[in-house]
């Protein structure tokens, strides 16, 4: 109840930092916002809430975007000869496609975009495939969280199954060797 009276008085500032917790959790993986989820739900609604987290975690990605491209991308170049990780990335750029992209973002959530920022893979295609990637955790994390609010665990501990389903079926595609033995997965 201190939070929920804390937040009605300052609104804008709990939303602020909500979403900034979010998108803290999507830079560092050891730090999460989970805690604040049924708080913020039973605040704000599962719709808003829903709608939030996934403002902040693409936010958090974003900016974990743009931390590999301008800081990790010289720094691997200069561990790495140029020639090599050029060589590297041009190899990467051609024997990728979007869905893989797209699964290994949904399999490996956590700190991906700086590789993805290193990678300088197409900006707007990776706003867009960590949108796709995080809008189902966003919802189902949320309505989860709902759920154990009202007492139902049956539809709580259903998403949470559906949330492993998702990940652990992402990450057996990306993994899943192709025809010829190679691994799908570049990175």
């Amino acid at each position: 109840s201190f939070f929920e009276v804390y937040v009605r008085q300052n609104e804008i500032l709990g939303i602020l930092v909500f979403v900034l917790t979010a998108a803290l959790a999507a830079l560092l993986s050891p730090f999460t916002n989970l805690p604040l989820i049924p708080v913020a739900v039973a605040l704000w609604g599962a719709a808003l809430t829903a709608l939030l987290l996934l403002a902040g975690w693409l936010l958090g990605a974003v900016i974990a975007y743009f931390i590999g491209r301008y800081i990790g991308y010289p720094a691997v170049r200069y561990i790495v000869s140029a020639e090599r990780f050029d060589s590297w990335l041009r190899v990467v750029k051609v024997h990728t496609r979007f869905s893989m992209m797209f699964l290994l973002r949904l399999a490996l959530p956590a700190e991906l975009g700086y590789a993805f920022g290193v990678i300088r893979y197409h900006f707007w295609k990776y706003v867009l495939l960590t949108f796709l990637a995080e809008l189902p955790f966003a919802i189902i994390t949320t309505y989860a969280s709902e759920a154990i609010l009202l007492g139902e665990r049956v539809q709580s501990f259903g998403l949470i199954a559906l949330m492993g389903v998702i990940f652990f079926g992402a990450f057996y595609f990306v993994r899943k060797p192709t025809p010829n033995g190679v691994d799908r997965a570049p990175l």
